[in-house]
């Protein structure tokens, strides 16, 4: 990451239950849930059906699994994230470490892939925060448009995975 950097608190898994914010979404994807998995653990550059990533990429050559770091952009603003949790396919966790972005002090977002009815999938997502205290009053805010994000993005990784 070549712009400013903003370091994050490193949390762990427990942040999901302490973190100060927890916005939880829920969708339905058309697909068995080791497609979903595959597609959402798979290199952020291939991810063209989550609304604003530009660019992105795991780090190193070893297989991606807990504690491997990758970088992604989203709307022009990177990410450095530690891979947390790596369940293949129900499980897929990670933590911002740095941002170009000063916007939180710590951020989570744990991804849970379940089967659902016939060979369908419910993706549930939760995004756990903890807020700068001049951007705390925006993100909280925020619920329904980052809930968008995720209805949109459930819905081009379903339409990916036809």
């Amino acid at each position: 990451m070549t712009d400013a950097i903003q370091l994050l608190r490193p949390v762990e898994l427990d942040f999901l239950d302490d973190a100060p914010h927890r916005f939880e979404y829920h969708e339905p994807i058309a697909a068995p849930c080791a497609a979903v998995f595959a597609a959402i653990s798979a290199d952020p550059s291939t991810w063209d059906w989550f609304p604003g990533v530009d660019e992105g990429s795991y780090e190193g050559d070893a297989p991606p699994g807990i504690g491997t770091r990758r970088w992604v952009s989203v709307g022009g603003v990177k990410y450095r994230e530690t891979m947390l949790a790596w369940d293949e396919p129900h499980r897929w966790t990670y933590r911002v470490d740095e941002t170009s972005a000063a916007v939180f002090n710590a951020l989570l977002e744990d991804w849970v892939i379940e089967p659902a009815d016939g060979d369908a999938t419910m993706l549930h997502w939760t995004f756990a925060f903890e807020p700068l205290a001049e951007t705390a009053e925006l993100l909280v805010g925020a619920r329904e448009i980052i809930g968008t994000t995720f209805h949109d993005a459930a819905r081009g990784l379903e339409s990916t995975l036809r």
